[in-house]
């Protein structure tokens, strides 16, 4: 039984609007987490808040309904150890799906006080849709992660918050997000978004998920999600290598329909860390 009927209406295809990275899909939630590039896309606050310099490379297939929607590459860097103001970039290719083009990400976050974060990412968007239309434009996410103590965090982020035309790609949302854990050994973590335009009306998802560190080195990831705008519940999972001493992970990610098992997505990261003067 594919989505589409099981709700009685198409699912939103997938889009630039779902750019993320493979941790946050294998947990099923990224807004209230630190840890990772991604954050430019989940919530760009989170970026100040790890001192790192790290560089990613991540590859991500999407099917829904057994038919690839959505494919895409991208690399981002972000150094927060330099400078008291994090930097970061990253650049995203769409090889194939609804769209096709680029997508480009220039990102700044700054402690705040008291263990808050704020943080900002301007995005343009150079994308062709199969039907013709043409996107030429800049909007911006931000977002704000408070670590509230040394085992929780709080984060809320907007997106797309400069209107430009394009409800499928840059639809206007918000979100918040949890996490409880030290980063290192375990971590549980949650997530709500809401998307005002894309659906063609307001829409929300709801995520939980669980990591684990086994022998400081291979970290094991599930989560669930439950997504109105691709109408259907979603089960996810990932695993990890670390290679501290050589500054080298890898991330792999899979995330499943349990109503429609034939709507997935693979995903995985090269992420290099580089000790940088002091």
């Amino acid at each position: 039984m594919s989505s589409t009927a099981l709700a009685g209406e198409p699912a939103a295809p997938p889009s630039a609007a779902d750019l993320t990275g493979a941790r946050s899909l294998s947990l099923g939630a990224g807004i209230g987490i630190t840890g990772g590039n991604e954050g430019m896309f989940t919530n760009p606050g989170t970026l100040a808040a790890r001192r790192r310099y790290a560089m990613e490379a991540q590859y991500l297939d999407d099917r829904l309904d057994g038919a690839r929607r959505w494919q895409w590459a991208q690399g981002s860097v972000v150094d927060s150890e330099t400078s008291p103001v994090t930097g970061g970039f990253a650049y995203a290719r769409i090889f194939a799906g609804e769209a096709t083009g680029s997508l480009y990400h220039l990102a700044m976050a700054s402690p705040v006080s008291g263990g808050l974060y704020a943080g900002v990412t301007g995005k343009y968007l150079s994308i062709d849709s199969a039907t013709g239309r043409k996107t030429r434009a800049v909007t911006v996410d931000a977002g704000l992660y408070w670590q509230a103590s040394q085992l929780v965090g709080l984060g809320v982020a907007g997106y797309n918050l400069v209107p430009i035309g394009n409800r499928q790609d840059a639809a206007p949302g918000m979100g918040a997000g949890f996490s409880v854990g030290d980063g290192r050994r375990f971590l549980l973590a949650g997530d709500w978004r809401r998307d005002f335009e894309r659906a063609g009306k307001s829409a929300d998802a709801w995520a939980a998920g669980a990591e684990v560190m086994l022998l400081d080195a291979l970290p094991l990831r599930a989560g669930w999600q439950r997504d109105e705008i691709r109408r259907g519940s979603f089960w996810s999972a990932g695993l990890g290598f670390v290679a501290a001493g050589a500054g080298v992970a890898v991330d792999l990610a899979y995330r499943q329909g349990i109503e429609a098992p034939r709507d997935r997505t693979a995903m995985a990261a090269l992420k290099i860390f580089i000790a940088t003067p002091q």
